[in-house]
């Protein structure tokens, strides 16, 4: 599985584990629109993924890959929206920044933005906020052929042709 992938899964995991106002209605590869009365809801999408080479003749990267959430909240008042998408995005906030799980799977967060709209057609005031955030980590990939399973040396010395053995299993414990 692609990390990107893992990454998305954990973040997922972690609102759901949070409470927001979503609840359960944390959605990815899911169709747009959703009904006002499931409101609030998220959707989560990694939609860049870069990765940066360490160097010549390696197979590790040092990758970001962006996440984007899009969280939606009808209410009876554009300020009452307004109220909501500031709550709800604090709580996706927290919930993202705090979760041991994600924070332990990355290096850092290193971009994060939000933005929020309301908009009122007659008695429906719908809320959104967009929320990007930069999650960074390393990558590498593993290289073709049989695993190393035990290394098996002798030391010697001028005077001693065998001074000392040793032998390595992996994967030690």
């Amino acid at each position: 599985m692609l990390y990107r992938v893992i990454i998305r899964n954990l973040a997922i995991e972690a609102l759901k584990r949070a409470g927001t106002i979503a609840g359960e209605n944390v959605f990815v590869g899911r169709s747009l629109p959703i009904g006002e009365k499931n409101l609030p809801a998220l959707y989560l999408q990694i939609y860049e993924d870069r990765g940066e080479s360490s160097g010549p003749s390696q197979v590790q990267f040092d990758r970001t890959s962006t996440m984007g959430i899009i969280g939606y909240v009808a209410a009876g008042t554009p300020t009452a929206a307004e109220a909501q998408l500031d709550q709800f995005a604090e709580q996706i906030e927290l919930a993202l920044m705090k979760d041991l799980d994600l924070q332990e799977a990355i290096c850092e967060v290193s971009e994060f933005s939000t933005a929020t709209a309301v908009t009122s057609e007659g008695n429906s005031h719908l809320g959104e906020f967009k929320m990007l955030l930069g999650f960074k980590y390393i990558e590498t990939y593993p290289p073709d052929g049989v695993p190393l399973t035990e290394i098996d040396a002798t030391l010697k010395t001028a005077d001693q042709p065998v001074f000392a053995g040793m032998t390595v299993e992996f994967p030690s414990e």
